[in-house]
């Protein structure tokens, strides 16, 4: 007996005597891209089509075969299969709704690569008909928010996602799909959220919902339109200032729910943000390349709003919620990897800081990521600002941080002709200099003991030469009448309470050695001059320390942002294949028809 082939919607004999038989769907969908209505001769038509398996491909390749002129030929049959989708998808039988899904997808896409040059308004005129339109849309948003909301399949409502990011991607600018237009006014924003709020439900759709969520925030967002269905729907508004004083209460039920709180520090807990945490460690180990770059620079801007938002702040900060975050770290000769279980249970602001200092002494290279790291200064900067405003004590190794800020400075001075050919590092060192002003001029209201500001002077007294030499620098190319003029100087200013600190102590140090005959000062020694003499110690105010300008995405971010949606509109499409499409689980599931 002759094997039978299936190919492009072909059922054909290996014997080259007969010619090849088309499966009945393909058959029918040729019918369909006749000019005749094909419920005249057959009433049962579009009844029989939606029981019949989807061939995507045929369909897809079918409608991208015709020229402009065909198409607009059969747009009244095109037109009808739309709307009996829609018809179909409130069906009761499932099988009727996945084959209508299904078929969605490809005439969406199908028509959408074929009118790639034209506007949108022909494409949304091609599928639905212009005065049609917002009717049918206003249906299959609802009959899809159904979908999504009911307790049903799961392989069905993974179906609904991938018909939506069919729908929200067939351009690669989806400010210019209009028929997201018909997406937002009937929103699905309360579908997604119940997705993303049910632990099951999330774990098998959470991937889908929060890049659909994604996209859907980012359509048009920098235009002056009316705002649309989903964005007026929050579960709850958030008032601008909070009702209670900052750290003295847990953070809501929306941050982190009560199953997760951790009662026994022996107890291993996590939440989304610790989960974040790990993952900007591992993205941000390597920027060399222009994607991985680009993923850090998407983590720094969320902890940057992160560390200037006072409800994410008292959460962060909140002593009775510790955590244990296991961060990757760079391998380096230099240092030992710590134990996992020697990691300690700390309030979740710690992890952010480590997660910067190991950003801060792995990243001084070549290719240095100048962005970068003035988001990531701008990041500790602003949660000292906290720290400081409500006098939270946190028990953090500072001098880990400082040792770094440190060593960042000697990278820049090493390497200034390099790297003033590409950068203006006045910038970033001037917000180094700045968070040590920070600690000298408010360290007193949140470093956590006495000895933690004497350990503060010793490091700086330590490292003089640094700040020396730094000060070389800048005053060098202030005095000069080049570009980095006006840069420099900012900088020469900042250093005065740092030269005060260095100039005070430095004599009485070198006195002390001398009249106890020491020639190498042990740091309590150093640290007992130091404490000593504060009194005569004089510094200079400095304005606006504890000052930030707050994070603004427009202007600023908006060509990032942009270029960012644009990569994934295109990754999501290409990742809609045939196959993914099919569902041939789905189908399986369904595979009897009552």
């Amino acid at each position: 007996m002759a094997q039978v082939e299936k190919r492009g919607g072909l059922l054909r004999k290996s014997s080259a005597s007969k010619k090849p038989l088309k499966e009945k769907v393909v058959l029918m969908y040729d019918e369909i891209f006749m000019t005749e209505d094909p419920s005249k001769c057959s009433p049962r038509f579009w009844e029989e089509l939606f029981l019949m398996k989807v061939n995507l491909e045929y369909l897809e390749g079918k409608l991208e075969s015709l020229d402009g002129e065909e198409l607009m030929k059969i747009k009244d049959n095109i037109n009808c299969l739309f709307q009996h989708c829609i018809q179909a998808l409130g069906e009761e039988h499932p099988i009727r709704v996945v084959n209508a899904l299904q078929t969605l997808c490809a005439l969406i896409r199908g028509v959408h690569q074929k009118n790639k040059s034209t506007s949108g308004f022909d494409i949304i005129n091609m599928l639905m008909g212009f005065d049609k339109a917002e009717l049918c849309m206003k249906n299959l948003m609802e009959s899809l928010d159904s979908l999504l909301c009911a307790e049903g399949s799961e392989s069905l409502k993974s179906l609904c996602l991938k018909l939506l990011l069919c729908l929200v991607t067939v351009t690669d600018n989806i400010s210019q799909n209009t028929i997201l237009e018909y997406v937002m006014i009937n929103s699905i924003f309360e579908a997604i959220l119940q997705i993303l709020s049910h632990p099951p439900s999330r774990r098998e759709h959470g991937y889908d919902a929060v890049v659909l969520l994604a996209l859907l925030v980012n359509y048009r967002k920098y235009e002056s339109h009316p705002e649309m269905g989903l964005v007026t729907t929050p579960v709850s508004p958030a008032p601008t200032t909070p009702a209670t004083p900052l750290g003295t209460t847990p953070p809501s039920s929306d941050v982190i729910s009560s199953v997760e709180l951790p009662l026994d520090a022996d107890v291993q807990t996590s939440n989304l943000l610790i989960t974040f945490l790990k993952y900007s460690s591992i993205v941000m180990q390597d920027t060399k390349d222009e994607h991985r770059l680009h993923s850090g620079k998407l983590c720094l801007i969320i902890l940057t709003c992160i560390a200037e938002d006072q409800y994410a702040n008292a959460f962060l900060h909140d002593d009775n919620m510790n955590f244990r975050v296991n961060l990757h770290r760079m391998p380096m000769r230099h240092r030992k990897k710590a134990a996992d279980k020697n990691l300690p249970c700390r309030p979740l602001v710690c992890a952010v800081l480590d997660l910067m200092v190991e950003f801060i002494v792995t990243h001084m290279m070549k290719e240095f990521p100048m962005d970068l790291y003035v988001r990531c200064i701008q990041v500790v900067h602003k949660l000292l600002c906290y720290q400081k405003k409500c006098r939270v004590r946190l028990h953090y190794t500072w001098r880990e941080l400082w040792s770094a800020l440190i060593n960042l400075l000697k990278f820049l001075m090493s390497n200034e002709t390099v790297l003033l050919a590409k950068h203006n590092i006045f910038t970033l060192a001037l917000m180094i200099v700045n968070l040590f002003n920070m600690f000298i001029t408010y360290g007193d209201t949140f470093l956590p003991t006495p000895s933690s500001y004497d350990e503060l002077y010793y490091e700086i007294i330590r490292m003089h030469q640094s700040f020396d030499n730094l000060y070389s620098m800048v005053l060098r190319l202030s005095t000069n009448a080049g570009q980095w003029k006006e840069a420099a100087s900012k900088v020469t200013h900042a250093l005065v309470n740092i030269r005060a600190i260095i100039n005070h102590f430095n004599p009485k140090i070198e006195s002390y050695a001398a009249v106890n005959h020491i020639s190498q000062l042990s740091e309590e020694q150093v640290l007992e001059v130091v404490r000593a003499n504060y009194d005569t110690l004089t510094l200079k105010l400095q304005d606006g320390l504890d000052q930030y300008e707050r994070y603004s995405e427009q202007h600023k971010e908006a060509a990032f942002f942009k270029e960012l949606v644009r990569s994934i509109s295109t990754n999501v499409r290409r990742n809609l294949a045939f196959h993914t499409l099919s569902q041939e689980v789905l189908l399986k599931e369904f595979s009897t028809i009552s």
